[in-house]
């Protein structure tokens, strides 16, 4: 019996420390463009836009338009993609793809500027391009936003 219970706690033991394999971040920006890539080539996906005016931070004058565009699964109502395009002075394009309920991607782009990406795995930033700390607040909790509308209606 006891050399029974030896065996099992080295086997725990064992088990419990071995190395983990994780995943190098580049492999994971690639699985996250792969995921994209086949979000976008998806026709069988369902769509819904939503256009409005941008006000200013009072909400009574009009700075601009802007447009929302979400992508689903029509079966399961899985929310994959938005595309929300901002348009004031200049235009703004962001996207966000979602994988398992979570941002997974993000990508935004102005005018001549250089565009701005962010990579997340599991809710963690695993890579940005162009994005300060705070840009990277900011449109993770844009995307929180826009989930949270696309859940209420949806």
């Amino acid at each position: 019996m006891r050399k029974r219970f030896l065996y099992l706690v080295l086997v725990i033991v064992s088990v419990s420390c071995g190395t983990k394999v994780s995943k190098s971040p580049e492999s994971l920006i690639k699985e996250v463009e792969l995921h994209s890539a086949k979000i976008d080539d998806d026709k069988s996906l369902k769509s819904e836009v939503t256009e409005g005016a941008l006000t200013d931070s009072e909400g009574f004058k009009d700075i601009g338009k802007f447009k929302s565009t979400v992508f689903f699964n029509k079966d399961t109502k899985e929310l994959l993609k938005i595309t929300n395009v901002e348009t004031t002075d200049k235009t703004i394009t962001e996207t966000y793809y979602f994988k398992n309920k979570k941002l997974n991607y993000f990508d935004s782009h102005s005018g001549n500027s250089k565009p701005k990406k962010m990579y997340l795995y599991n809710s963690k930033v695993v890579s940005t391009e162009n994005l300060s700390p705070e840009e990277q607040k900011l449109f993770m909790a844009k995307a929180k936003r826009f989930q949270k509308a696309f859940n209420e209606t949806h």
